[in-house]
């Protein structure tokens, strides 16, 4: 059985804080979003919002946890070190529902659409932490991950 696999991101690419829950088939992330971490200047950080650019990173490294666990295996516990690595390939369907601010505590979660080989296709939702399911949404859409084993 592969390990499970983590952003091997570090301060300050890594966008997800912590995996709450790793099953075989979806994953639930924190990201809690601060003002220092915007690095660079645009509109939307001007305005007090989170650029989408970052958001999506943070949606896509939701699921590479995911590729560490082969279909119809049980998810593995996580190891406290990274263990490969994925590559974001694809971005499609990416919408933004609500605006995201600095003090908003993200609930991500990906859930695999589909698997071949080494190309992971999943959905990710982001939604804030403090709302009600039907309004917390702020962000969906759907990414492939190009997953590599480590070393």
């Amino acid at each position: 059985m592969s390990d499970t696999v983590f952003p091997p991101h570090a301060h300050p690419f890594r966008m997800i804080d912590v995996v709450l829950d790793l099953e075989r088939e979806r994953c639930t992330t924190v990201k809690s979003v601060t003002a220092d971490e915007v690095v660079r200047d645009d509109s939307e950080t001007a305005a007090g919002r989170y650029p989408l650019s970052l958001l999506a990173e943070a949606m896509a490294q939701a699921a590479v946890p995911l590729g560490g666990i082969p279909g119809g295996e049980p998810a593995p516990a996580a190891p406290e070190e990274p263990c490969g690595r994925g590559v974001l390939a694809g971005i499609d369907r990416l919408r933004l529902l609500r605006p995201v601010r600095p003090g908003d505590r993200l609930l991500i979660t990906a859930t695999v659409l589909g698997r071949q080989g080494a190309l992971l296709r999943i959905r990710s939702v982001a939604e804030r932490a403090d709302a009600s399911p039907e309004e917390g949404i702020v962000a969906e859409g759907e990414f492939t991950i190009v997953v590599e084993e480590s070393e």
